[in-house]
């Protein structure tokens, strides 16, 4: 199941101090792609939003599922640099 949405996806590269292209470089999917989704103009295809969900994971962000108080996220342990 996949939990991110576009307004958790503008939030976690904001505790990572990426922009949207260090995002799309370190999920394998096309700027213009994460740009749309970010923008609520279109939903990506399942595996984009997994690779998304995965960059983030890796990069130390811990998406947190609607629980009653609403979804969330949390920085799990100190961000990397965005990819090279």
């Amino acid at each position: 199941m996949t939990l991110i949405t576009p307004a958790l996806c503008r939030a976690a590269r904001g505790l990572l101090g990426w922009n949207q292209a260090d995002l799309a470089k370190a999920a394998s999917i096309g700027l213009n792609t994460l740009r749309n989704f970010e923008a609520e103009k279109s939903a990506p295809m399942a595996n984009n939003l997994r690779a998304i969900e995965t960059a983030l994971d890796a990069a130390g962000v811990q998406l947190i599922p609607e629980n009653g108080g609403g979804a969330g996220l949390r920085l799990k342990v100190r961000h990397i640099l965005p990819p090279d």
